[in-house]
Order: structure tokens, then C-alpha cells, then sequence
């Protein structure tokens, strides 16, 4: 939704500016709203959408023209990486992730059942793989398990561990078995999956059954703690 609004908003004020033919940039956008296609737009459009935005005073000034090449390109960027993130991520049914989670092996691993992990992942994220959240220490926390940027991921901004060896963006898409194999790194290291705090507080010592009602899943504990 936020690409769309970015992405109207920028339209609207090209229309305006040109009167009831949308201009070259109107046009560019309006192909970029409808169709989610991003084009590589010309150095006119990118001057006229830079002269619309900061006012005519950069016209003939040769200081405004590169400042707008440096304005498209900035862009064209954020719009791409909002758009590849807003594709490729998921929300979750239960029993469909139920099923993912049993596959990769996490019924039983460590003794946790995957109604262990679907608690967790419920309380985290609702089990959207996009989820974001920030800590007041500045670090953060990503994906289905939020797993956090100081410890288990980089994100080029946080002082990081990085124990996964991944990029923290890497762990926002529909594909989660790097988020697994993550996850499985922390409840190996912490010997137990006290390291979510919704694990503690929402899911230990209660009936998990309930989680995999439905979703011909089996509620499996493993005794055998073998490293993976």
C-alpha cells in the first residue's frame, strides 16, 4: 500500500502541474502504479519530476540538473526495494505453515513441537514473514521469528554478531527456510527457546495442541537432541 500511495501521490501532482494531460513523468508513474513495472525513465523525466517537486529556481542552473539525476535515482531505489518487498512477502495460514515447519524439521527438534514454533511465530509476527519491529537499543528485529539484528543477522546498521551469516532482509520474504535454519541456530545456542520472551510468557507450559487442530500435523516432542 505504501508504494501505491507513493507512487499516486507523485501522479496527482504531475497532473496538476501539466493541466488535463498528464506529462511525460505523470505518464511514467501512472505505469508504474497500474502495471508494478519499473521503468528506467529518461533524463527529461527525471528533471521535470525534480523541477516539479523543488520549484522552477534550479531550472537553468547546471548544480539543479545533476541534483536531479541524484533525486530520480534515489527513487527509482526506494521504489524498487518497497516493491520486491511488498511481492515476495506472506501471511501465513496455520496449518499451512504448520506443514512448512514439520518439513523442515522443526517437529521435534531440541524437544520443541510445531505448535512450539506456530505459538512463537503467531506471537512475534502473526506469521507475516515482512514483520519489522524496533527496540529501544536500535537494534531490530526481523522476519516470521523476529530474529534481532544485534545477534543473528546484519542490516547494515546495527553492530551485529551476524551468527546466521545473513542479511536481515533476507529473512522478510515468503521463502523461510533461512529464517528456520536461523532459528534453529538460536535454540541451539540457547539451549531451549527462552530467547522469545512470547515463548515464555504465551507458550511454555501450556497446551499447544490447540495450534495444530486441524492441519493433520502431529504434536511431536523428540527426546533426541542431536546437533543439526
Amino acid at each position: 500500500m505504501l508504494v501505491f500511495f507513493f507512487l499516486l501521490v507523485f501522479n496527482r501532482v504531475c497532473i496538476q502541474e501539466s493541466g488535463s494531460a498528464p506529462s511525460h513523468v505523470a505518464h511514467m508513474f501512472q505505469n508504474l502504479s497500474f502495471r508494478l513495472v519499473l521503468i528506467k525513465p529518461s533524463i527529461l523525466e527525471c528533471y521535470s519530476l525534480f523541477l516539479i517537486i523543488t520549484g522552477s529556481e534550479a531550472r537553468d542552473h547546471i548544480e539543479g540538473f545533476l541534483a536531479a539525476m541524484q533525486f530520480c535515482s534515489t527513487v527509482v531505489v526506494i521504489l524498487a526495494t518497497l516493491l520486491l518487498a511488498t511481492v515476495d512477502a506472506k501471511i501465513y495460514e496455520r496449518c499451512e505453515l504448520a506443514r512448512k515447519l514439520e518439513k523442515a524439521g522443526l517437529n521435534g527438534f531440541k524437544g520443541y513441537t510445531v505448535g512450539d514454533w506456530l505459538c512463537v511465530a503467531h506471537y512475534e509476527s502473526g506469521f507475516d514473514t515482512s514483520f519489522v519491529d524496533h527496540n529501544p537499543d536500535g537494534s531490530s528485529e526481523y522476519g516470521i521469528f523476529q530474529l534481532n539484528s544485534a545477534w543473528w543477522c546484519n542490516n547494515g546498521i546495527t553492530p551485529t554478531q551476524n551468527l546466521c551469516h545473513m542479511d536481515c532482509n533476507d529473512l522478510l520474504n515468503r521463502h523461510i527456510l533461512d529464517d528456520i535454519m536461523c532459528a534453529k541456530r538460536v535454540v541451539s545456542s540457547h539451549k531451549s527457546m527462552k530467547a522469545w520472551d512470547s515463548w515464555t510468557r504465551h507458550c511454555a507450559g501450556h497446551d499447544l495442541s490447540e495450534w495444530l487442530k486441524g492441519c493433520d500435523v502431529p504434536l511431536k516432542a523428540d527426546s533426541n537432541y542431536d546437533d543439526w
